[in-house]
C-alpha cells in the first residue's frame, strides 16, 4: 500500500513539473515563432477544445482499463512529444504547425491522465486515508505548480531551450517507469457495454447523490471564477492596483502558495462528520471574490488570494475524497469524468465570459457578481441538503 502510494506521489511530482516547464518552454516557442500574443491565446483554445470532447467520451473506457498502464502509457506518450520536438529543434525544422499538434495530443490526453489517477487511488488506499492522501498529492502539485515556471526561467536564462525540453522528457519518463512499481489489485472483466449506456450509468450514478451533485455545481462555480481571473488578473493588478509586473507575478503565487498551506492543513486535521466543512470553505470562497471587489491594498489582495488558496484546497480534496468513498470503483472513472466534465467546460466559459464582460461590467463588479453568486448558492446549498438529511461521513 505505501509503496503504491509513494510511487504515484513521486511520478505526481515528476509529471507536474516537467508540464509547467513545457508549458513554460512551449510559450517561449510559440512567441518566439509568431511574435503574436494571440498566438499564445491559440495554444490554450486549441488546447481546451479537444481535451472537453475526450472528457465528454473517454469515461467508461477509464473504468474498462488499467488504470495503472492507462497512465503509465500517457506519461510515454508525452515523453515521444516532447522528444519530437527536441528533434526537430536540433534539425531546425520546427514550424508552429507542429506545436499546435503537440498541444491538441497533450489536451488529449490530459482527460484520460487525470480521472485514472484519481480513480485508482481508492484501489490502492483505504478509505480513511483517502483525505490524507489527496491532500498530499495536491500539495506536491501547487508546490510543483510555484517551483516549475520559477526553475524553468532560471534554465532558460541559462541553457538553451533544447536542453529544458530533455529536462522534460527524462521527467515523463521518470513518472512513467515510476508507475510501474504501483501495485494495482485486478480489475475483474465486466461486461462491455455500448459507449452510451455506460456513460448514462456514470451519470446517473452521479446524479442520484444530492451532495456530490451540488458539490460538483460549485466545482463549476470555482472553476468559473478561475476563467475569469485568468483574464483580468493582470489589468486587477497593474491598473486597478497600480502595481508593477512583478507584484503581478508575486500575486500569482500567492493562489497555489494558499493551495499548498490548505492542502497540508487538510492532511493534518481530523475530518469533520459534517458537510459544512465542504459549504463553509465554498462559502469563504466567495467572499474572497468580494474582498477582491472592494480593496484598495495590493496587500489585503494578496493575502485575500493565499486565503483562497487554502479554502479552494479544503474544498477540493474533500470533494474527490468524498466520491471515492462513496462511488463504488468500478464506475469511478466514468464519474470522475463527468465530474472534470464540468471543469473543462466551465472554466473556457469563464475566460470567454470575462473577454467580453470587461468590456461592459467593471473587473471589480465581476468580482463581486461572482462571489455573491458563490456565496449565496453555497449558503442555499448547505441547508437544503441539511433539511433533506442528506450529510454524508466524510
Amino acid at each position: 500500500m505505501f509503496n503504491s502510494f509513494r510511487a504515484i506521489w513521486l511520478s505526481s511530482a515528476t509529471s507536474e513539473l516537467g508540464g509547467a516547464f513545457f508549458t513554460f518552454c512551449n510559450s517561449i516557442l510559440i512567441y518566439n515563432l509568431t511574435g503574436s500574443a494571440s498566438a499564445l491565446g491559440l495554444v490554450w483554445l486549441i488546447y481546451y477544445v479537444p481535451s472537453f470532447f475526450m472528457q465528454l467520451f473517454i469515461g467508461p473506457y477509464i473504468d474498462r482499463w488499467s488504470r495503472k498502464n492507462t497512465m503509465i502509457r500517457c506519461q510515454g506518450i508525452r515523453a515521444i512529444l516532447v522528444l519530437l520536438l527536441v528533434i526537430l529543434l536540433f534539425s531546425n525544422a520546427l514550424s508552429t504547425i507542429v506545436i499546435y499538434i503537440i498541444q491538441i495530443i497533450f489536451g488529449l490526453i490530459m482527460p484520460i491522465f487525470t480521472p485514472a489517477n484519481q480513480a485508482i487511488l481508492p484501489t490502492i488506499i483505504k478509505k480513511d486515508k483517502l483525505a490524507k492522501a489527496n491532500a498530499s498529492l495536491d500539495s506536491i502539485r501547487q508546490i510543483m505548480a510555484v517551483m516549475g515556471p520559477i526553475l524553468a526561467g532560471i534554465f532558460v536564462d541559462l541553457f538553451k531551450i533544447h536542453w529544458i525540453l530533455m529536462i522534460v522528457a527524462i521527467a515523463f519518463i521518470f513518472s512513467s517507469i515510476t508507475l510501474v512499481f504501483v501495485k494495482e489489485p485486478k480489475i475483474n472483466g465486466n461486461e462491455r457495454r455500448q459507449w452510451i449506456a455506460e456513460f448514462k450509468e456514470g451519470f446517473q450514478t452521479y446524479i442520484s447523490n444530492s451532495l456530490i451533485v451540488w458539490l460538483g455545481v460549485f466545482f463549476g462555480f470555482v472553476q468559473f471564477g478561475v476563467g475569469v481571473t485568468i483574464v483580468t488578473t493582470l489589468p486587477y493588478i497593474t491598473t486597478i492596483l497600480n502595481q508593477p509586473y512583478s507584484a503581478y507575478g508575486i500575486f500569482m503565487a500567492g493562489f497555489p502558495i494558499g493551495y499548498t498551506v490548505g492542502a497540508l492543513l487538510t492532511s493534518k486535521i481530523k475530518i469533520i462528520n459534517e458537510i459544512a466543512i465542504l459549504f463553509g470553505a465554498l462559502f469563504i470562497g466567495g467572499c474572497t471574490y468580494v474582498s477582491l471587489a472592494f480593496t484598495p491594498w495590493y496587500s489585503l489582495a494578496l493575502v485575500t488570494e493565499c486565503i483562497a488558496g487554502i479554502v479552494i484546497a479544503i474544498f477540493n480534496i474533500y470533494n474527490i475524497t468524498l466520491i471515492q468513498q462513496v462511488i463504488p470503483n468500478h464506475l469511478m472513472g466514468k464519474v470522475t469524468s463527468i465530474r472534470l466534465l464540468i471543469m473543462r467546460s466551465m472554466l473556457p466559459t469563464g475566460i470567454l465570459i470575462a473577454t467580453i464582460g470587461v468590456n461592459f461590467v467593471s473587473i471589480r463588479n465581476l468580482y463581486l457578481m461572482i462571489g455573491l453568486i458563490i456565496c449565496m448558492t453555497s449558503t442555499c446549498g448547505f441547508f437544503i441538503l441539511k433539511v433533506k438529511r442528506k450529510i454524508i461521513r466524510i
